[in-house]
C-alpha cells in the first residue's frame, strides 16, 4: 500500500465473504460489517445451485447481523423500501436498487430520479408517516433510532447505519446493502470501483505536495466549526499529505476566527457553499483573514456540501475533485514542484 493511500480503502475478499457465525463473533468489534446470507431450497439443488427451485428469491431470507440493532431478518427481497438517510440513497441507487425505493427522506436529493417526499424526515421520523408506504424494508441512521420499536412491531425489517469512520465502513454499508437487497453482485463491483478511482486520484497528486506539509482548515459552517484529521474526511485529506490545523481532542472542534487566522492555514477547503453561501470572496472579506496563506495564495477552494458531507458512493467523486484542486492550483503555487504523476 502507498503511503498515502487512504486506511481501509481496499477490503481483502475473505472479508468480504464471511460465514456466519464468524460475523456474530466479530459483530462487536465492527458495527457495520458485512454478514452472510442463506436460501431456502426445495429440493432438486444441483451441485452450484444454478439449477435449484427456491422458495424465495436467490439468496433470501437473509439475516443482518453486525449492524447496531442486529440481528435483522429480511425474508424476502425487498420491493418497498423507504430510506431516511440521504446517503443510503444514494448507495441504494448506486447498486441498481433504485426501482425498490418507494420512498426517501427530503434530504435525499441525489439522484434526482430520488422518490424524495418533503416532509418525510430523518432526523425526526414518525412510524406512522412511514409505514403508510406499507415498507418492506426501512434504511435510516442512528438520529431515526427512535422508531425502529414502532417499525420492528409492525413487522418491518430496519436496518441502521452508522456515519461511517473510515472508508472501509462505507464500502462495507454498500455490501451489505446489497446484500440486504439482492444486489449484492452490483454493490461488489461498486466498492471494486471506489477503490480503483479513488487510488488512482490520489496517485495524481505529485509526491512533493505530500510531503510539503501543508496544513488545511476544513468550514464546516460560517461559525467555524471543523473537523479534526482523526475523522473521515480528515483520512481522505491525510492521503493527499494535508494536516488540519484543528486538535484532535475533538472530531468536529468549533474554532474561532482568530484561531484560523493565527493558525495561518495553507489551504480552506469550504463545505458550506450551498448551505450558506460561502466563497472565496466571503472568506477574505473577514477581519483579518486577508493575512492567511490560503487567502493571500488564493488556496480557498469550494467543495459540493453533499459530496463533502455524506460518505456514500460519490466519495469517491470528492477525492478525484480535491486531487483536481490541489493539482490545478495548489501544485503550481509550489514553484518547482514536480508534475502530477501519471495515474
Amino acid at each position: 500500500m502507498a503511503p498515502h493511500t487512504i486506511p481501509g480503502t481496499r477490503i481483502p475478499r475473505s472479508r468480504r465473504r464471511r460465514s456466519l457465525p464468524a460475523l456474530v463473533a466479530s459483530a462487536l468489534l465492527a458495527a457495520t460489517a458485512l454478514v452472510g446470507c442463506g436460501s431456502e431450497q426445495e429440493t432438486g439443488e444441483s451441485a452450484d445451485g444454478t439449477d435449484a427451485t427456491t422458495t424465495t428469491a436467490e439468496g433470501f431470507p437473509v439475516t443482518i447481523t453486525a449492524i447496531p440493532n442486529g440481528p435483522v431478518v429480511i425474508g424476502d427481497q425487498p420491493e418497498r423500501i423507504v430510506s431516511l438517510s440521504p446517503t443510503s440513497t444514494e448507495m441504494l441507487f448506486a447498486i441498481g436498487s433504485g426501482d425498490q425505493v418507494i420512498a426517501a427522506d427530503e434530504y435525499s436529493n441525489y439522484p434526482e430520479e430520488a422518490p424524495r417526499v418533503d416532509g418525510l424526515s430523518g432526523y425526526t421520523p414518525n412510524v406512522e408517516a412511514v409505514l403508510e408506504y406499507d415498507p418492506d424494508l426501512v434504511v435510516l441512521t442512528p438520529t431515526g433510532e427512535g422508531i425502529i420499536d414502532g417499525l420492528t412491531a409492525a413487522g418491518v425489517p430496519t436496518l441502521m447505519l452508522d456515519a461511517s469512520e473510515v472508508l472501509e465502513d462505507t464500502y462495507e454499508q454498500i455490501e451489505l446493502l446489497g446484500e440486504a437487497t439482492g444486489n449484492r453482485e452490483n454493490a461488489t463491483e461498486l466498492v471494486d470501483d471506489m477503490q480503483t478511482t479513488i487510488d488512482e486520484a490520489i496517485a495524481t497528486v505529485p509526491q512533493d505536495l505530500k510531503d510539503a506539509g501543508l496544513t488545511y482548515y476544513h468550514e464546516l459552517s460560517s461559525s467555524y466549526h471543523s473537523i479534526s484529521d482523526r475523522t473521515y474526511l480528515g483520512q481522505i485529506y491525510a492521503a493527499f499529505g494535508l494536516s488540519s490545523i484543528a486538535p484532535d481532542t475533538d472530531d468536529y472542534p468549533q474554532l474561532t476566527s482568530e484561531a484560523v487566522v493565527a493558525a495561518n492555514p495553507d489551504i480552506i477547503f469550504l463545505a458550506n457553499t450551498k448551505a450558506e453561501g460561502m466563497d472565496p470572496e466571503t472568506v477574505a472579506s473577514r477581519p483579518g483573514w486577508e493575512t492567511i496563506d490560503a487567502v493571500r495564495e488564493d488556496q480557498v477552494i469550494s467543495l459540493d456540501d453533499d459530496l463533502a458531507s455524506r460518505w456514500g458512493p460519490r466519495v469517491s467523486e470528492l477525492v478525484e475533485e480535491i486531487a483536481r484542486q490541489l493539482n490545478e492550483r495548489v501544485v503550481p503555487a509550489m514553484g518547482n514542484a514536480a508534475a502530477p504523476a501519471a495515474a
